[in-house]
Formats: structure tokens, sequence, C-alpha cells
């Protein structure tokens, strides 16, 4: 029985998604972190890193409706008390996506969904202040809001917005979250 449902399943999602509507690529972009801190004693600086990973895209083809999945190592951070902290993490963003043809080779797209980050570099960090050492969180998840153009189906240049909806770091009752605005290009095979 299961077998039967899930060859059912695969027949409907090749039967949606056509060959041509599948595309693969790779993505990479420079991401520009910002740190909010539960209290107004500090006021950190923004921090400039990248992010970089292969990315797949789903389109029906007549509606322009679609969406994107993708697998990126993003550097993040923030500088405070006159230190940098750094992380990096593994992003996993899935969007919904539409996308609507201007002059058959240009087109423009927006996008948004939740994303799932899994930590993979960073410390734990002191601030001066408080009493307690901030530690990191291993696991993030969020929303993401983008938009954008495509050149010849195959670059996509865009801007995006990760909201982070959980802490980044946390020490007693104080915590930290980055917000991260990021500018991406995107070529798909």
């Amino acid at each position: 029985m299961k077998r039967t449902v899930l060859i059912i399943i695969s027949f409907f999602c090749f039967a949606i998604f056509p060959a041509h509507a599948i595309k693969w690529g790779l993505k990479a972009g420079v991401n520009l972190s910002e740190a909010s801190f539960n209290w107004n004693a500090l006021n950190p600086d923004n921090f400039t890193g990248f992010q970089a990973g292969p990315i797949i895209e789903f389109n029906l083809p007549i509606i322009g409706l679609g969406m994107d999945a993708a697998l990126l190592y993003s550097q993040q951070g923030f500088k405070v008390d006159g230190n940098t902290e750094k992380f990096a993490t593994l992003d996993i963003p899935l969007n919904l996506k539409y996308k609507l043809g201007l002059l058959g080779a240009i087109g423009i797209y927006g996008s948004a969904g939740p994303y799932a980050s899994f930590r993979v570099s960073g410390d734990n960090f002191s601030v001066a202040d408080i009493p307690d050492q901030f530690k990191q969180k291993t696991f993030g998840a969020g929303l993401n809001f983008g938009f954008g153009v495509e050149l010849l189906k195959h670059l996509q240049i865009g801007a995006n917005y990760q909201l982070k909806l959980t802490d980044d770091y946390s020490a007693g009752e104080y915590d930290v979250k980055t917000k991260t605005w990021s500018v991406t290009a995107a070529f798909f095979f």
C-alpha cells in the first residue's frame, strides 16, 4: 500500500512539474547583518558577511507561480564593545515565488517563506555590564522576503530580508537576534 501511494504521489509531482520547470543552480551573495538586543545599553554595529550554496527552483509554466529551496552557507554577525562576533549557519530557505515576465528575456519576481538555520561555527561572548556569558543557539528559524529580476531565464539578481523569529544568543534574561539583508545572484543551469 505504501509503495502504491508513493508511486501515485511521484506521478503527480512529475505531471505537475515537467522537466523544463525544474532548474538547478548556484546562489551567492553578500550579507549585511544587524543585531538587536532586548536592552538599550549597547549600540551594535553592522557586520558584512557572505552566503553561497546550491538552489533548486520549481515553476508552473503558465501562471508564474513556483517555489525555490536552497542550502546556503551563511556568515553573519555584529560588532559590539570593539569586538566582532561572527558566526556561520547552514540556512535552508523554502520560498513561494511569483514571476512576471516583461519582455520574454527579462522578468521580475517576489518571494516569501520560512527558513531553518543550523549553527556550524561561532563562539559564546561576554559584554560589559552583563554578568552572564552569552551562549550561542544551535538552531534558528525565521521568515524570508525577497524580490529581484531574472535575465535570460538563467540569472537572477535579488535582494532578500531575513527576519529571525528565534534568538541567536542568550544570557539569562537578555537575548540577541540578528536581522540580515542580502544581495544575491543565482545562476541556473
